[in-house]
């Protein structure tokens, strides 16, 4: 491989998997070659994901830099100036790969041979604080050169002229271009010649950030909030993550997923004696507006009796803006619940607020909170850049009815249980991996990773026959992705013996798996469905054996007919709540059978009138 390519691959990784430097999609990296190129990232696409062929772009940096020096552009409206600045930079690459440059190529190509542009969270605080210049001066006056500070100027063309203008005031005051640059209430861009030092400059900022912000919270009192034991705690998170995804659900007019932390930032930020009041400060960068839209909601800490659910969507309806909703509640004494219609909008949305939690509690460190203004703010909703990152981050859309809701498959590590959860996934669905086997299940992950599209796969170790472990599992579920809409009952075994031959070991561990892990994983589902209020389906993997026994199979033959009585049961009592029960008995299937999608499911479907996705 190139080594300028390979240096670039690797700065960016090692920045990119680290959340206190960069969220979701943002920030970049450059490396110029020599020869008049630069390899620079893909816009939208995450630093961490970057990899030989995919994630950047090779441009020619004249044709960049001339840009700048159209006096036509500045004329334009702001967005079609932006819309045509971007077609250049698109003209200006030199590959055949997938994306288009950074919208801050042109600032890239301004600096030294190996930059670094991060949206360091501590940092960003800083940059977003009232005596940010000041504090700037006074950590950082020892580099040389001296650092730069901006002034916030809107992204894109704007940002580009304002930091030629400032670069070339810094060269003759200086006399060489700065190493460091702070943007304020946007990142840090970081030069040097080799890709190492870089990222250790970078580094080296934020932890000097890092060390005056826990010296100035050590001597703060720290806030009083209603203590919730470990039960109430578990019992919130399950009500209102049904709720969220219930009424978000209903906003955005598609199903959604929801994520609860309750890590180290949002720990800080609710310990902070002012962090109602800070929650509610202005949006600090535009990575804010991309990912969360703006400022989080905010939730007292719910009162013994409340409902706590109801009183969220009070919260959330009184900020309804249709897509454009806040997409995170901040639950004092609780944590933080971010909603969103893709896995990445909502690792980018709960990423990014973890690091605007940060920012804030450095904001206060250093002068207070100073925000976005209301024309800043104007200009990053426009932008269509915002759309474009959005919309690379929302993934693939997918006509299936099943596309965006989740399922749990059990017995996922393997056979029937692992072509169901590919076939699901290939629908759209997101999938619980739900198996003993957690080599299996990674393996499942990634062969579902491997096929593309918008579903996905959550890989969760589980003993169905354990109460505990499998309220555990539901617990992960509701943690990571807010609730469920599908499960399909698999893990099963079957030991062959002659009934004078049968070892009742044997014959109880069937009977556990088969049928005391079927109805510890059914109640705990239906449970979810019921508190969720938008119905569900339940599918019990059973087997032809179940209908007509077969020999040397006793607690086999047993426990399938068992499987599917206990689903004639449940469908009398679910219905109700809107939860259908059904069973698939198939025969003798290849290992891998994708059973989901085979012609023996369609064909019994048609035979009924439905179609396989309403089983």
């Amino acid at each position: 491989m190139d080594k300028n390519l390979d240096d670039l691959i690797r700065m960016s990784r090692e920045v990119g998997r680290d959340a206190e430097l960069v969220q979701g999609g943002g920030g970049n990296t450059s490396i110029k070659i020599g020869d008049g190129t630069m390899y620079v990232k893909a816009s939208g696409t995450a630093l961490k994901d970057m990899r030989p062929g995919a994630g950047y772009r090779r441009v020619d940096l004249q044709q960049c830099l001339a840009i700048l020096d159209d006096p036509e552009l500045a004329s334009i409206a702001p967005m079609e100036r932006e819309s045509e600045a971007g077609r250049r930079m698109l003209a200006s690459c030199l590959d055949e790969l997938e994306g288009r440059p950074s919208v801050e190529t042109i600032l890239h190509a301004q600096l030294g041979r190996c930059v670094v542009h991060t949206h360091p969270s501590l940092v960003n605080g800083l940059m977003g604080a009232r005596r940010g210049r000041e504090a700037v001066q006074k950590l950082f006056g020892d580099l040389d050169p001296p650092p730069l500070c901006i002034e916030y100027v809107d992204f894109g063309y704007p940002l580009a002229t304002s930091m030629r203008q400032a670069i070339e005031q810094h060269r003759r005051q200086h006399g060489r271009m700065p190493q460091v640059v702070f943007l304020e209430n946007h990142g840090l861009f970081v030069s040097a010649e080799q890709a190492d030092e870089a990222v250790r400059l970078t580094r080296r900022i934020f932890g000097e950030v890092r060390r005056v912000r826990d010296e100035r919270m050590r001597e703060l009192p720290e806030r009083r909030t209603h203590a919730f034991s470990r039960k109430e705690k578990v019992r919130l998170v399950a009500e209102l993550s049904a709720e969220l995804r219930k009424t978000y659900a209903e906003i955005m007019h598609a199903p959604v997923l929801v994520r609860f932390s309750v890590g180290t930032p949002v720990r800080r930020f609710l310990a902070h004696p002012d962090a109602e009041e800070l929650a509610v400060a202005d949006p600090l960068v535009p990575d804010q507006l991309v990912y969360c839209n703006g400022v989080p909601l905010w939730l007292p800490a719910p009162k013994e009796g409340e409902e706590a659910g109801r009183r969220a969507t009070e919260v959330i309806r009184a900020r309804e803006a249709g897509p454009a909703t806040p997409v995170c509640l901040l639950v004092d004494g609780v944590g933080l619940f971010t909603v969103g219609t893709s896995p990445k909008l909502l690792e980018s949305a709960l990423g990014t607020m973890e690091a605007v939690l940060d920012m804030l509690v450095v904001a206060a460190c250093f002068g207070g909170v100073r925000g976005l203004t209301a024309q800043a703010l104007q200009y990053i909703h426009d932008s269509e850049v915002v759309a474009y990152r959005h919309r690379l981050a929302a993934g693939q859309d997918s006509a299936s009815p099943l596309a965006g809701r989740v399922a749990i498959v059990t017995g996922a590590g393997s056979g029937l249980g692992r072509g169901i959860s590919i076939g699901l996934a290939g629908k759209g669905m997101h999938v619980v991996l739900a198996d003993i086997d957690e080599e299996g299940t990674s393996e499942t992950a990634r062969r579902i990773s491997s096929q593309g599209g918008a579903g996905s796969g959550w890989p969760a170790k589980v003993d169905v026959t354990s109460e505990e472990s499998v309220s555990a599992m539901f617990q992960y579920v509701i943690g990571h992705l807010g609730g469920a809409d599908v499960l399909v009952n698999g893990a099963g075994i079957a030991p062959s013996y002659s009934l004078m031959d049968f070892p009742l070991e044997d014959w109880r561990k069937t009977l556990d798996v088969n049928l005391t892990g079927y109805f510890l994983m059914a109640r705990e589902a239906v449970r979810l469905m019921a508190r969720q209020g938008t119905g569900g389906s339940i599918v019990n993997l059973s087997s032809k054996t179940g209908l007509d026994a077969s020999k040397n199979n006793s607690a086999y033959n047993a426990t399938k007919a068992g499987e599917i009585h206990l689903a004639r049961g449940w469908a009398l009592e679910l219905a109700e709540h809107g939860i259908r029960v059904n069973v698939v008995c198939p025969g003798n299937v290849f290992r891998e059978s994708k059973i989901w999608d085979s012609d023996y499911i369609k064909s019994v479907a048609q035979k009924r009138g439905i179609e396989p996705e309403e089983v």
